[in-house]
């Protein structure tokens, strides 16, 4: 980018939850991903020293450089404020809104508006930080937010569904993080090891995809959530879930969810729960019985401009 004075510039990214879909979408099929209208900002603050969130923690550090040395204005100093509403480590995608903002926010202050296309790809590199080989879902949602079907390819490629209104989920979360390396890993190593036992499943899983994305279009919610509950069992098969998460799906089904499944990597992190009409009777019910739960709402307006001159 150009040699300019930077400036106090401010974006915000979205986190995301996988509607259906999640690890197989490694394994060559797609996923239904959406952004949520919960997320992370950043904001640029020139001429200062390194944020103290970025002196404890080795990792936001290496996140912070490599981003700015990708936009090509690393040797500039300034700090960076982080804020937000999204829970880490459930896997709701806080490490590539993270990204996605902190891209979006440098490229602000530098007087550039950094494509979209660049955004992704940028923090799929970033995300190799945090994740290792991330397929690419958070990030890719993380940009363009939005209900998208998502391919990892090569070439990584998405479609932005078109939902005929907004539709509410519920997030209940775990008392554990979730662990995306362990599980994808643990889970590619046994399907290497007997491919005529997960190949059939994940090619069941990619069935539930397809069919979702055509309850999604048409409106179908009941469809949806029932599909959401199948792809949660052959998730629990693969070995991915937990007690705990398995207790959270039923706990959510059983207070009139149409349906509910682990989202992310598993091994801990959050269910959704699709409520059968406005998300208020089943957050009630899923607080009253101890448990930690929002709502959200998918396929509204992304948030995910940059901003020049914000506190």
């Amino acid at each position: 980018m150009a040699n300019v004075e930077l400036q106090r510039a401010t974006a915000s990214a979205a986190g995301k939850v996988i509607l259906l879909g999640e690890h197989v979408v490694v394994h060559g099929h797609p996923a239904l991903v959406a952004g949520i209208d919960r997320g992370v900002r950043v904001t640029i603050v020139p001429g200062s020293a390194a944020g103290a969130a970025a002196e404890v923690d080795p990792a936001l550090a290496s996140a912070i450089a490599l981003a700015a040395r990708l936009l090509r204005l690393d040797g500039r100093p300034f700090a960076v404020d982080i804020a937000g509403d999204l829970p880490v480590g459930m896997g709701l995608g806080s490490s590539a809104a993270l990204a996605v903002a902190l891209l979006r926010a440098l490229a602000a202050s530098a007087g550039e508006t950094l494509r979209d296309a660049d955004a992704a790809a940028h923090a799929h590199e970033i995300e190799r930080l945090f994740h290792g080989t991330p397929s690419g879902v958070d990030s890719t949602a993380a940009t363009y937010g939005g209900v998208l079907w998502f391919e990892a390819g090569p070439p990584l490629h998405h479609e932005c569904l078109t939902l005929r209104a907004p539709m509410p989920l519920v997030v209940v979360l775990s008392r554990t993080r979730h662990a995306t390396s362990r599980t994808v890993g643990g889970l590619r190593e046994r399907a290497v090891a007997a491919p005529e036992v997960y190949r059939p499943v994940f090619a069941a899983i990619a069935a539930l995809v397809g069919a979702a994305r055509a309850a999604l279009e048409n409106d179908e919610r009941a469809r949806l959530g029932a599909l959401m509950t199948m792809n949660h069992g052959l998730l629990r098969a693969c070995g991915v879930s937990t007690p705990e998460l398995d207790a959270l799906v039923e706990a959510a089904l059983d207070a009139g969810a149409l349906g509910a499944k682990l989202t992310g990597g598993g091994g801990g992190g959050a269910v959704i729960a699709l409520p059968a009409a406005e998300p208020e009777r089943l957050l009630a019910a899923l607080t009253d019985a101890g448990h930690e739960c929002f709502a959200v709402v998918v396929g509204g307006p992304p948030s995910s401009g940059a901003r020049l001159g914000e506190s």
